[in-house]
């Protein structure tokens, strides 16, 4: 079986549900009492949605 078609649609799932995390979380750093909170959480949906990008350049070809 040809993975190439299984890892597109991982690459689309992790790039939606990051972005989607991502504006969660900068929404919630806009109010001052879960600033700290919210940008963690932001910055976890950037890396979920910057997973399979790194994950093409560091270890795949």
């Amino acid at each position: 079986m040809n993975p190439d078609p299984v890892w597109s649609m991982i690459t689309y799932v992790c790039n939606i549900l990051g972005m989607l995390i991502c504006l969660g979380g900068l929404s919630l750093a806009h109010y001052s009492r879960y600033r700290w909170p919210g940008r963690v959480l932001a910055g976890a949906g950037f890396l979920l949605a910057a997973s399979p990008t790194l994950y093409g350049l560091f270890l795949g070809s």
